[in-house]
């Protein structure tokens, strides 16, 4: 695989000073602006909250404002490709299952501007780690494309 997620990650962890013995603070995360009409892939890395030998083997995700054209794994990472239909404070929620069965989630908000983007491209229809044989895509049990990650 050549293709990785780009630089818009965020990291699902409470920074050391907000952690207070017996409690657990929400995490709230925020990507960068955007403008409306922008596509591209938005990231969460849960390595923080993955034991060591756990790994992400589902990804579920939903957006207000804007339409998600695929989700994926890139090792610690759940990616989605979304392209935003709405202008002003939107949310977008992943929520990742692990191979021990513990479900992570977490929210990150975007602020996304009136003007829009000027250069439009289409969304992708899989994701680029998606498993293809020749020109048929090979799916797993819920008929979604079989990854790499």
């Amino acid at each position: 695989m050549t293709w990785v997620p780009a630089r818009r990650i965020l990291r699902a962890e409470v920074p050391r000073s907000f952690q207070v013995r017996g409690t657990s603070p929400p995490i709230w995360l925020c990507w960068p602006e955007t403008s409306l009409n922008e596509s591209a892939d938005y990231s969460i890395d849960f390595s923080h909250l993955l034991g060591r030998s756990d790994r992400i083997v589902e990804v579920e995700a939903m957006c207000s404002g804007g339409v998600i054209a695929w989700t994926s794994t890139f090792g610690t990472l759940a990616t989605m490709w979304v392209q935003w239909l709405c202008s002003g404070a939107q949310t977008a929620t992943l929520s990742v299952r692990t191979a021990t069965g513990a479900v992570f989630t977490a929210t990150a908000s975007i602020i996304v501007r009136c003007a829009p983007q000027l250069i439009t491209c289409d969304a992708p229809a899989y994701a680029p780690n998606a498993f293809f044989l020749g020109s048929a895509i090979v799916p797993d049990a819920s008929g979604n494309p079989l990854i790499f990650g």
